[in-house]
C-alpha cells in the first residue's frame, strides 16, 4: 500500500467524521430549540420554572461549545 493511498483514505475518514458530526449536531440543535419553543408556549407551566430551565440548557450548551473550542485548541498547539 502506497504512502498517498493511506494518506487519502485517512482524509476521506476525517472528512465523513466531521460530515457526521456536523449533521448530528445540526439535528440535536433543531430539536433542542423546538423543545425550548414549545415548552415555553405552554401555559400551564409557571413563568420562573420556564426561564430557569431555558437558562439552564443554554448553560449547558455554552460550557459544551467552550469545551469543544478549547480541545480544539488544544489538538492544534499539540501538532506544532
Amino acid at each position: 500500500m502506497c504512502y498517498n493511498c493511506y494518506n487519502n483514505k485517512k482524509n476521506n475518514m476525517k472528512i465523513l467524521k466531521i460530515l457526521g458530526l456536523s449533521i448530528f449536531c445540526l439535528c440535536l440543535l433543531v430539536l433542542t430549540e423546538f423543545g425550548i419553543y414549545e415548552f415555553l408556549k405552554d401555559s400551564t407551566i409557571p413563568l420562573v420554572v420556564k426561564w430557569g430551565t431555558a437558562g439552564f440548557i443554554l448553560g449547558i450548551i455554552i460550557i459544551i461549545i467552550s469545551l469543544i473550542i478549547e480541545r480544539i485548541q488544544d489538538n492544534k498547539n499539540n501538532k506544532i
